[in-house]
């Protein structure tokens, strides 16, 4: 969800907790609720304190994992980067087969596979050019010490390759469980219910808390969101790192890479 779409929906939810705080003034008594404020101030500090606490590592867990996830898509790169520039010291003929399908490789995750990953999904062909660099590399047959040398670095390259990628498919199943989010939801709903037992004389002060109380709950939801999912929505991880290879292929090394 995009974050204009959430502002709009936090929006809505601040309308609705306004107009619920508008019509319980008009059922509670002002002075009741004063008169319980010795309980109410320390329940609220407690309960806020720990859904705070209890998002703040949630958020922070995300953004870890985020960042996992940013690091994991530069190892990625940098693997298909090394089979690439590895494959300039083979014959002519088995080097111009690996890089034909190194370049292939980073065409079909930029233009192909990104875009399905916001639907949590691979590309086929992708996966099938993956197997090919795999087979590329076992099944060379080297005639000198530098082309085995080569080929023993090459393996290691291509098993990192398969490491970041697989990898990467573990991370698009990133996301909260359902328990989660009735524990997160749950959590912002008592909170917000505290601003409702407060006997505050002046009805624009108490609206004015509640917004923010929610706004803010809101935000960090927000947050939560964004970055347990970091192939969508608006912060996202884009596919720069192997832009950059597929771009170093095609000029670095000339428009006739193959």
């Amino acid at each position: 969800m995009t974050l204009l779409y959430w502002m709009l929906l936090t929006l809505c939810i601040v309308i609705a907790c306004d107009l619920l705080a508008v019509v319980l003034r008009r059922h509670l008594n002002l002075a009741v609720l004063r008169e319980h404020h010795d309980v109410t101030d320390p329940l609220l500090s407690v309960s806020g304190t720990l859904f705070a606490v209890l998002l703040g590592f949630m958020v922070s867990s995300a953004m870890a994992k985020f960042e996992e996830a940013r690091n994991n898509v530069q190892q990625e790169a940098g693997a298909v980067g090394d089979i690439y520039r590895l494959s300039r010291g083979l014959s002519e003929a088995d080097g111009q087969r690996l890089r034909s399908h190194a370049y292939e490789y980073v065409s079909l995750v930029v233009n192909d596979e990104w875009p399905l990953m916001e639907k949590h999904k691979m590309s086929d062909k992708a996966w099938n050019t993956y197997g090919d660099i795999w087979l590329d590399c076992t099944n060379l047959e080297p005639k000198t010490q530098k082309e085995s040398n080569i080929q023993q670095v090459l393996l290691e390259a291509a098993t990192k390759l398969g490491d970041s990628r697989r990898a990467r498919l573990a991370q698009l199943t990133y996301g909260l469980a359902t328990s989660l989010w009735i524990v997160v939801i749950a959590g912002a709903v008592a909170t917000v219910s505290f601003t409702y037992l407060f006997g505050i004389q002046s009805l624009g002060v108490q609206l004015t808390m509640t917004s923010f109380v929610v706004t803010i709950l809101s935000l960090n939801i927000y947050l939560l969101v964004s970055f347990s999912y970091p192939f969508a929505g608006d912060i996202k991880i884009s596919s720069a790192p192997l832009q950059v290879d597929k771009t170093m292929f095609e000029e670095i090394y000339g428009k006739n890479w193959h």
